[in-house]
């Protein structure tokens, strides 16, 4: 048999009952989501919040141009119980809406 098959059929071998995210990122447990932070008390977002939220290890704030929201990447257990730490918070998974198709179609 050619070197290169037996490779190929090694690869696959390994491969067997793995997901693609447990392919691309082997550590289990520790997959990063995005989450929207959004505060719902008086005026804008408090910095003593915002400088907690970023001080946790494995949370990365991604953007906080808004005034009252921070959207955020990091393990969705250790936001949770920031979040019910702080009740003015309230924590959403990020969603991707696709775009419509701008081009227009003819109608047959």
């Amino acid at each position: 048999m050619p070197w290169h098959r037996l490779y190929f059929r090694q690869q696959n071998h390994l491969a067997l009952g793995q997901g693609t995210k447990e392919r691309a990122f082997p550590y289990k447990g520790i997959w990063m989501s995005r989450f929207i932070l959004r505060y719902q008390g008086e005026g804008s977002k408090p910095a003593e919040d915002v400088n907690r939220i970023r001080s946790l290890q494995s949370i990365k704030v991604l953007d906080e141009s808004s005034p009252r929201m921070l959207l955020v990447e990091g393990p969705g257990a250790r936001l949770k119980a920031l979040v019910e730490s702080m009740p003015e918070w309230i924590l959403t998974p990020e969603r991707m809406i696709p775009l419509p198709d701008p081009r227009p179609k003819i109608r047959k």
